[in-house]
């Protein structure tokens, strides 16, 4: 891997906090960038701040949750379009584990359309197995109501 790519606005602050946590905790540096909404025009102008892809390299995207892909499927043209790249990886926080635009979960949907391998530090599902009927700060966050919502919201949006 030769960049990490964080999407904005979300994936900024984690790219931002991933690429010094390598560094700080393992010695690896690692460039990052992150795009901006709307290019600028002026100044160091662009749609990209920092690392500037080159033909060749490989890219990891770091985003928080991932739906319907639809930040995936924005960034993977984007960095395309700067340099001859492959986004081999994408880390998330949460795979929410909902339908993208068919009956697959959005996860199967980036491997099938760009051959990207997802990595989720969790799931809706384990946070709702560990969570449910759990006390945290002496309250219970999940509740049999509150699991019982998001049942009904995974089995209409989930895949």
């Amino acid at each position: 891997m030769d960049f990490l790519y964080g999407p904005a606005y979300k994936g900024i602050p984690l790219v931002i906090a991933a690429a010094t946590a390598l560094y700080r905790d393992h010695g690896i540096t690692i460039p990052y960038c992150f795009n901006r909404k709307e290019a600028k025009d002026h100044g160091e102008g662009g749609s990209l701040i920092g690392y500037k892809p080159k033909d060749g390299d490989t890219a990891m995207i770091i985003e928080d949750v991932i739906t319907a892909g639809t930040s995936v499927k924005e960034s993977v043209p984007l960095l395309k379009g700067m340099a001859d790249v492959t986004v081999s990886s994408l880390i998330i926080s949460v795979d929410r584990m909902e339908k993208g635009e068919a009956d697959r979960t959005a996860i199967q949907e980036i491997a099938d359309t760009f051959g990207i391998t997802t990595y989720p530090i969790v799931t809706v599902r384990e946070i709702i197995d560990h969570l449910h009927n759990h006390e945290v700060d002496g309250k219970v966050v999940i509740d049999d109501a509150m699991k019982q919502m998001m049942e009904d919201h995974l089995a209409q949006y989930g895949a």
